[in-house]
């Protein structure tokens, strides 16, 4: 192929070298150091020969990062990154769904027509496949006006390796209810709701998952398979046989015992194998079943294989198979396992004639050797001030410079810098060279790279920004929500509170008929086996008891009056806490401040400068606070968001607004760690504008304390950072406007009367990282303002959670793999009494490890000590109490272990688990627990639970409900927290959100109107929606307040669960006529025996002329319909005969809308 003659594109450049000729001559070898040169040869050229090969780094960290670099230059359709997890006992012992949905996802798009790179590594190219002609056979094609037969269809995805749920929340699921199927495959981006009529495909929607209301049709879908240890009859045959064999053969030498023990496991193992039940242990067998072994590269055609650095492919793939084989010996001489079995297939078997292989090196053997020099780019300091330095000493070296900034913002501020330093650059189109030394491309590229031969550097985003914990392009192909229930989800044995019954048990859903009309119930059990049925109509008054994890309720007695007696002592207290919010609040809001003027030039650019583009909630939040600031009333806003949602940033910008106006700032940090680590933060992201920053806490050196001291007296400090240190006599602020406290909940009782003193002046923006319980904002709606992030930065690295029984060796295998990795780990051990021995432990088991120690009864001072040298590196494994789920950011630490996992609350693992993947690689949580241990139920619940808990699984929803509990806590103070425990959470913020209202609007609340029952055959037959769902069902229809809002609910049924029947339709029915029955043209209705009644109300009645106009009106109806005037009131009897219903519903719809048009007449 002819080279291009002119060089104006990276890629041009790239073919100059010649860097393909290892290709066509044996004798030379391609010689690289870095991972980016082989991600650059491979980008080059693919985008010259547009044809298929594949790249094996030595490693998962570098095929990720080869992978994450050419995503840079190709759209994730012609790549396959197929990855498994290195750590094998991990992996056996419990699998991790993201690198499997991965490798699913890398095998589909190999299997499609056109070129593609597969970037893999040993771990994961050793790995038996299914034959790819059985993985063919194993996807699904659904098209509209197929035909289809349902019943086939489930059974094709449980063997294909699917789960059954009663909704999809996460890939690799499928539900049916009725003649709706959902799947969610790792192809799509979204899960699909397909609607059968009959054996026919009637639509294709895709569905978000939160809302599970359908969207987008589709035409026709493709459906993957869900795991990749699909077994055709012949190999399961062939591997009974095999089995048989071994077995045989093993048996020999064995005790009878021993013999009943290898047996027994073996059988349950091949038994769930035959019947498709998927587990990840079950992949040990695959070598057994298949006579030749496939890899991932028999999926496709490749041209050639590039292992990327012989060297590390070679010990890495030994390392493998020695552990593998090990491994495997141990299983056996415990009599788990046959002998025999193999986890890898042999190296040369996986490349055995499937493609030419070629060795890439880090060292040169031959002076013919073809180099290519490719250096990471230094950056000349810190932060955005060091990137006209950086851009600077790169034109220096004679290199021409292109900046590749994908995101418009970033490009801007460069441009900016570029234009005050005076150098002139060119505006560059993909990945065109510049004419001259400088340009400027919309190309997004993360970490650049220099190639000293060409003369050329490319500053990606990571250089000239620095490395963001989001910019990572590996977006995981697993995914999963929470789906938002508007009812925590309600289970047998749940203690639940009714509001004039007290607290009982939930027993069940159930649905009673009397007289042929049904009607749907909750079963609740009270003390001494009292049962309560509650019509789920009045399920309002029912609400799940939550309180404190733990927190064990008393069951009430029905009908005795301690329930009566405990919420009256309850709303004593409630009231007098609602007269001192009522009081604290309105007090500050009497007060007048400082009105900050509206945004100007400056705060533009200071905001400009951030490189990241702000999520819709911190845009919002920013907002609230700026208009706060901007009133001459002092602010108290409180800013809620999770670690890592981007809070600091927002403080920053109000804080920038208040320096800017000439006023002093003042950010409190409960711990000398987070206040060094706010100080280094904000050194960086002020450094352009010259904001003066003093650091303060016990750390500082005393001469330099009070140096920062007598500066901020007379004004010369803007901001001082510092601990409780802030809060001491000595300190005085020239003109302090705005005093930011990060986590309130954290100072003890006295530094929190000291704050409030400081608070009477200035304005406040206090910062926490627990969520609010909705209710209680609604009851602080007024009196203490609050803003909310909920949404993560995009694309957070997915963390890896395996839930595994304790190990020692694993446990070793683990920290030593990680340390290799030059990462960090924390080691959550909960008991202080041998938590040294632990650390001895560990650190003869693995000798490089330089172990920390942290617990509770620790001295803070010696906490922040170790703390601080784990967050420096000087302490790569901290072995801690779960005092360190409200830690600090080590962005190095990407693997987090917690023994006796079944030991710790749901909230707390959810944060200790948000400790690692702060950086730029997949992060790893193993939550051990001890193997054969007699657990309670509670804790195994809880380990279900944690076993669906990634990202943001089931299991968060639990988290964050006890977290909230926490938040109402540290809003209301400790002291309710008794209260809140005795009615539970609910109950309790409506009491509280009820004291309130009746306080500020000196009237006590309207209780809500009962309902009106009706003899009609209305309820929710079992056969259409699952017990769970009903509750839901019927707490939304209850909310629907409006005609609009029923018949959205019924188009949102009918999509997710399909056609309604008659008996639900009725139900709706019954809803819309409650709605007009609300309405004040009406005094009551009442049903008699064969007639119904209605009483318009005196409001209606004293309308001059209404009744004419009413009586004309209901001309079509007099038939069945009887009117009378009885003491100054109008009165209908309407005969129950025909489709009385209907008719009901035509009268009360002309009474409400006469009533509408004449009330203000």
């Amino acid at each position: 192929m002819e080279r291009e003659t002119t060089i104006n594109t990276l890629f041009a450049a790239l073919n100059s070298l010649d860097l393909d000729a290892f290709l066509t001559d044996r004798k030379r070898r391609f010689v690289t150091t870095e991972t980016m040169g082989i991600a650059l040869f491979a980008a080059s050229l693919f985008k010259k020969e547009q044809d298929s090969f594949a790249i094996v780094a030595n490693n998962l960290y570098s095929a990720q990062t080869i992978y994450e670099t050419l995503l840079n230059f190709f759209d994730e359709e012609q790549l396959a990154f197929f990855p498994a997890d290195e750590l094998l006992r991990a992996e056996v012992l419990s699998s991790s769904r993201e690198l499997m949905s991965q490798r699913l996802y890398a095998m589909g798009q190999l299997r499609k027509n056109g070129p593609h790179i597969l970037i893999t590594h040993p771990a994961a190219l050793l790995r038996y496949l299914p034959t790819p002609s059985y993985f063919d056979a194993h996807r699904l094609h659904f098209k509209t006006g197929a035909k289809e037969d349902l019943e086939k269809t489930k059974r094709s995805l449980l063997e294909m390796g699917y789960r059954r749920v009663n909704k999809v929340d996460q890939s690799l699921q499928f539900a049916v209810r009725g003649d709706i199927l959902d799947v969610f495959s790792v192809n799509l981006a979204a899960p699909i709701r397909v609607e059968f009529f009959g054996d026919e495909i009637e639509t294709i929607k895709t569905f978000d998952i939160a809302t599970q209301s359908s969207n987008k049709s589709l035409q026709e879908v493709d459906i993957l398979p869900a795991t990749d240890l699909l077994l055709s009859n012949e190999e399961s045959n062939h591997l009974k046989t095999k089995l048989n064999e071994v077995l045989k053969k093993d048996c020999a030498s064995l005790s009878l015992e021993d013999q009943e023990l290898l047996r027994a496991n073996v059988q349950g193992d091949l038994d769930d194998i035959l019947n498709h039940n998927y587990r990840s242990t079950l992949y040990r067998y695959m070598g057994f079943a298949r006579e030749n072994p496939i890899s991932i590269l028999d999926y496709f055609s490749p041209s050639f294989t590039l292992v990327a650095d012989q060297e590390g492919f070679q010990a890495n793939s030994e390392l493998l198979l020695d552990e593998a084989d090990s491994y495997f010996r141990e299983l056996h001489s415990s009599h788990l396992i046959p002998s025999g079995l193999m986890e890898y297939i042999p190296v040369d078997r996986a490349f055995h004639d499937k493609t030419k292989v070629f060795y890439a090196s880090k060292f040169s053997h031959n002076p013919n050797d073809i180099f290519f020099h490719v250096r990471p780019i230094t950056r000349a300091g810190n932060g955005i001030a060091a990137i006209i330095p950086t851009v600077e000493s790169y034109l220096k070296g004679g290199n021409k410079v292109v900046m590749a900034l994908g995101e418009e913002h970033k490009r801007n501020i460069v441009k900016g810098f570029l234009k005050e330093s005076k150098l002139s650059y060119e505006e560059l189109s993909g990945f065109d060279l510049p004419n001259t030394s400088l340009g400027v491309s919309g190309v997004r590229l993360d970490s650049g790279f220099e190639i000293p031969e060409l003369h050329l550097a490319y500053l990606g985003s990571n250089d000239l920004f620095g490395p963001s914990a989001s910019s990572s392009r590996f977006s995981s192909r697993f995914k999963n929500a929470t789906i938002l229930k508007s009812y925590e989800d309600l289970r047998p044995g749940d203690y639940v509170v009714h509001e004039f019954n007290g607290i009982g048990q939930f027993v069940e859903v159930t649905t009673l008929e009397d007289r042929g009309i049904h009607r749907d119930y909750l079963k609740i059990a009270y003390a001494n086996n009292e049962i309560l049925y509650v019509p789920l109509e009045q399920f309002r008054l029912v609400r799940k008891y939550s309180a404190r994890e733990g927190a064990s309720p008393k069951l009430s007695h029905l009908f005795s009056g301690e329930w009566e007696k405990r919420k009256a002592k309850i709303k004593e207290r409630v009231n007098e806490l609602a007269d001192r919010l009522l009081a604290l609040y309105g007090n500050r809001a009497k007060t007048t401040g400082f009105a900050f003027p509206p945004d100007d030039e400056l705060q533009a650019r200071f905001e400009n400068e951030f490189p990241y583009p702000l999520t819709k909630d911190q845009k919002r939040s920013l907002e609230e606070i700026k208009t706060d600031m901007e009133k001459p009333e002092i602010m108290d806003r409180l800013l809620c968001g999770d670690v890592g949602f981007g809070k600091t940033e927002i403080a920053f910008r109000a804080a920038f607004k208040a320096i800017d106006a000439g006023k002093q700032v003042a950010l409190l940090c409960p711990t000398t760690l987070l206040a060094r680590q706010h100080y280094a933060v904000a050194l960086e992201r002020f450094s352009s504008f010259g904001v003066r920053i003093a650091l303060l806490s016990r750390l500082v050196p005393e001469p330099m304390q009070k140096a920062s001291i007598e500066a901020l007296s007379k004004g010369e400090i803007d901001l001082v950072i510092g601990t409780h240190r802030l809060l001491s006599k000595d300190i005085r602020y020239k003109d302090l406007g705005l005093l930011i406290v990060d986590e309130e909940q954290r100072f003890g009782v006295e530094q929190k009367e000291k704050i409030k003193e400081i608070k009477q002046n200035v304005d406040v923006l206090t910062l926490s990282a627990t969520p609010i319980p909705r209710t209680l904002q609604m009851s602080l709606v007024g009196i203490r303002p609050l803003s909310e992030i909920n949404t993560a930065p995009e694309k957070r690295m997915p963390i890896q959670t395996y839930v595994t029984p304790y190990k020692a060796s694993v446990v070793s295998e683990l920290i030593e793999k990680e340390l290799s990795r030059g990462g960090q780990v924390f080691y959550v051990y909960n008991k202080v009494m041998s938590i040294y021995a632990k650390g001895n432990e560990i650190a003869k088991a693995v000798p490089n490890a330089k172990i920390g120690i942290v617990h509770g009864q620790m001295e803070k001072e010696e906490i922040e000590e170790v703390m601080q040298r784990f967050y420096l590196g000087e302490i790569n494994v901290l072995i801690c109490t779960s005092i360190v789920e409200n830690g600090i950011d080590v962005p190095n630490a990407n693997m987090i272990i917690v023994e006796d996992a079944d030991h710790f609350g749901l909230s707390q693992l959810y944060q200790i688990k948000g400790r690692v993947g702060r950086g730029n690689r997949i992060a790893y949580a193993y939550l051990m627990y001890r193997p054969n241990k007699n657990m309670n139920e509670d804790a195994q619940k809880r380990l279900a639970a944690i076993a669906e808990f990634t990202e943001l699984g089931s299991g968060y929803k639990i988290a964050q409900r006890d977290l909230m509990i926490r938040g109402a806590g540290d809003i209301l103070g400790p002291e309710q927290a008794g209260f809140i425990d005795s009615v539970g959470l609910d109950l309790y913020l409506k009491m509280l959100n009820e004291a309130i209202q009746e306080k500020k609007n000196n009237k006590e609340p309207t209780p809500i109107a009962s309902k009106h029952p009706l003899s009609i055959d209305a309820y929710i037959p079992k056969n259409y929606a699952i017990e769970s769902d009903k509750i839901e069902l019927y707490q939304e229809l209850e909310n629907a307040n409006d005609n609009k809002a029923v018949d959205d609910f019924e188009k949102k049924v009918r999509d997710i669960y399909g056609k309604l029947p008659d008996a639900f339709m009725l139900l709706i029915k019954k809803r819309k006529i409650d709605i007009l029955l609300n309405n004040d043209a009406f005094e009551d209705m009442e049903e008699g025996k064969g007639f119904v009644d209605i009483t318009a109300s005196n409001a209606f009645t004293k309308i001059n002329g209404i009744g004419l106009e009413l009586f004309d009106a209901l001309t079509p109806y007099l038939s069945s319909l009887k009117v009378d005037f009885l003491n100054k009131k109008l009165h209908l009897r309407l005969a129950e005969e025909g489709d009385w219903l209907s008719i009901l519903y035509s009268i009360l719809s002309t009474m409400v809308s006469l009533y509408e048009k004449h009330k203000n007449g």
